[in-house]
């Protein structure tokens, strides 16, 4: 039986290195991402370091989690950048909900970056997760990232 997951994929006009910048600066997701709208977390994303994630559905309703870094790698040359984090806290202690998000932004021609994130989902109470909000909101923020990294590489202020 598959593992039930979401995923999204887009292609940026921003080279990897500034698509990156954008995602590990923590601090101002509130500022161009309508799914995760805030990070709780102490300095700078590191391996092994922990974050809170305040993600807002599309009915306007939101959730806090738990996560911690699990990989990242940052782009270079040729070699995708990757920065992955799992779920931590209770239901993932109990086997009741696991889960791993991986996004990765790989270099594309004429310094452009593919986008992709997915996460797949494991546990007794996966069958209750709120998968269709979770895709929207991986929907929403990979168009988000494309635009807040193809402003700031034409060198416009996003706000």
């Amino acid at each position: 039986m598959p593992r039930p997951f979401a995923e999204a994929s887009i292609d940026i006009d921003a080279p990897p290195a500034r698509v990156w910048t954008v995602m590990l600066d923590l601090d101002r997701y509130h500022e161009w991402n309508p799914f995760i709208v805030a990070i709780d977390h102490a300095g700078p994303p590191a391996l092994g370091s922990a974050m809170r994630l305040h993600v807002r559905w599309n009915d306007g309703t939101g959730a806090r989690s738990g996560e911690q870094i699990t990989a990242l790698v940052a782009p270079d040359g040729e070699r995708p950048g990757r920065l992955a984090y799992r779920f931590t806290g209770l239901l993932p202690t109990l086997g009741l909900v696991r889960a791993t998000r991986v996004q990765q932004v790989a270099p594309l021609p004429a310094g452009r970056t593919r986008y992709f994130t997915r996460e797949e989902f494991t546990g007794l109470l996966t069958r209750f997760l709120p998968l269709a909000k979770v895709q929207d909101g991986f929907d929403r923020h990979a168009r988000a990232l494309k635009a807040r990294a193809e402003a700031l590489a034409a060198g416009a202020d996003p706000r």
